[in-house]
Formats: structure tokens, sequence, C-alpha cells
């Protein structure tokens, strides 16, 4: 995959991890939409302050299988996004390495040039 697939890949993850989330619990615990949020937050980044818990059976068993979703979700998205951190730095090093090599080779270049000028005088 390429650099900026995976960018789009994992922001799109993410979107829809905290989109569902939040419209779970704003609508099976009838929370408010920042409270919604906060509480995907929390339980997504395995904070979990408690102070917000879902008080319904429904929305205890939704938070069970959310919680397991949201948080493997979440660490695949930060997987996603070191993948794209190393890919460019890796990139970056090549790119280095091939420059430095090239110079070499140019100054070898240079100075067998200058061997068989000074041969032939």
């Amino acid at each position: 995959m390429k650099v900026k697939d995976n960018l789009i890949l994992g922001v799109f993850i993410l979107i829809i991890v905290f989109s569902l989330g939040t419209f779970l619990y704003y609508n099976i615990e009838d929370w408010s939409i920042l409270d919604s949020v906060y509480f995907v937050v929390v339980t997504v980044t395995t904070v979990g302050y408690g102070d917000i818990v879902p008080q319904t059976n429904l929305g205890k068993i939704a938070t069970i299988f959310f919680t397991i979703f949201g948080i493997v979700m979440f660490f695949y998205f930060i997987s996603l996004i070191t993948s794209v951190i190393v890919k460019i730095s890796f990139r970056k090093k090549i790119s280095k390495i091939k420059h430095d090599l090239k110079k070499q080779e140019g100054l070898k270049e240079e100075e067998i040039k200058s061997r068989r000028k000074k041969e032939i005088n």
C-alpha cells in the first residue's frame, strides 16, 4: 500500500470508530453528543476514567463489543500511522545513501581519469 493510501485508510477507520461510538451512545444511553464523544475517546484510548458509564443493559452489552472493536481499530490506526512514519524515514535514508554512493562513484571516476592523464604525460 502507498503511504497516502495508508493515511487515508487510517483516518477513515478513526472517523468510522468515533462516529459509530458517538451514534451508539447518543441513541442507546441518551447522552449528549459531547458526552458520547468523550466516552468514546476515553474508552478507545484505554484511559477509562469511569466518570461516565452506561446505565442500561443494552448500553453495557454494546460497550462490551464496542470496546473490543474500538480498541482494536484504534491501535490498527496507530500501527498504520507508525508504518507511514517508518516508510518515510526509510525512504529518506535510502535516498541519502544512494546520493552518497553516486557522489563516491563520481569521485572515483575523476580519480581514475586524473591517474590516466598523469600516466599519459
